[in-house]
């Protein structure tokens, strides 16, 4: 698992936590958010790269 996944999941789970999303199931939920998180910090971490260089 790379760190960035960790960190996806982590991340994810502090937003489930707080977010329901109704008719929804936990598990679904929680997919969903660690897709969110991963898509957003790739842009992110994306941007971050092309800055620094």
């Amino acid at each position: 698992m790379k760190s960035n996944d960790i960190l996806v999941k982590e991340l994810a789970t502090r937003i489930n936590k707080l977010v329901n999303i109704p008719l929804i199931n936990e598990e679904n939920e929680q997919v969903f958010f660690e897709l969110v998180v991963a898509i957003l910090l790739d842009i992110f971490l994306g941007e971050l790269d092309k800055q620094l260089q």
